[in-house]
């Protein structure tokens, strides 16, 4: 069954139907004051990936925003919503700007990804343009997006627990830190500061769930060779 489309609300602004899926009972009641604001209907709200999923099969929305964070695992909930209602428009809508959760989160079937934070006119009419079919990204996203894709594909880090999926920039990070360069040398290996460096080797250090340098590097000796 297909989403009816958009109405015309007051001075003539689109009318979309919106479900709001987002763990915080309090963040789902400001989006939908916000959004209610600015001429959008929010006909649900889900606090995890079951209830998100449910709802939009029930209410056909237009638009699924969603957060990440939902318990169940919001990439899952993307997967499934894009298979069982894809007349569904899904935007993720979190405060996780990790390269790799924006690579997974479109991979998976997302049409847009934007941080919190943005005023409730400027998330409408991000929301109304991704309707119709423009780009819904934030911006300080964009150059990490570009990063990525020039790079090529995440790759699979296979540990014991399970895979691990590494963005090549981290994949370049991890195997030079692997053979013992500094930050500062692998900054300059690759071209970028050494701030940039820190932020990867912290997101690596969060994905293979250790605490410390060392740890992280006796895991690559162990697992990461090519």
């Amino acid at each position: 069954m297909a989403s009816p489309r958009p109405t015309r609300g007051s001075g003539g602004r689109e009318s979309l139907t919106v479900l709001i899926a987002d763990p915080d009972a309090s963040s789902r009641a400001r989006l939908r004051k916000a959004l209610k604001a600015e001429g959008l209907v929010v006909v649900a709200g889900a606090r995890d990936a079951e209830s998100a999923v449910a709802g939009v099969v029930r209410e056909r929305p237009q638009i699924c925003l969603l957060d990440l964070e939902l318990p169940g695992e919001g990439l899952s909930a993307i997967a499934r919503v894009a298979k069982e209602a894809p007349e569904t428009l899904i935007v993720v809508l979190t405060d996780s700007d990790r390269p790799d959760h924006l690579i997974a989160a479109l991979t998976r079937g997302a049409a847009g990804y934007l941080l919190k934070g943005l005023n409730g006119e400027r998330l409408a009419a991000t929301l109304r343009a991704a309707y119709r079919g423009e780009p819904a990204l934030s911006r300080s996203l964009v150059s990490h997006l570009i990063d990525e894709i020039r790079r090529g594909p995440a790759r699979l880090l296979s540990l014991p627990d399970g895979p691990v999926m590494l963005t090549p920039r981290e994949w370049d990070v991890g195997e030079l830190l692997r053979d013992g360069f500094s930050s500062g040398e692998i900054a300059a290996r690759l071209g970028v500061s050494p701030v940039t460096v820190r932020r990867h080797i912290g997101l690596l250090l969060r994905k293979l769930g250790v605490h410390d340098r060392e740890t992280a590097v006796d895991m690559l000796r162990a697992y990461g060779r090519r």
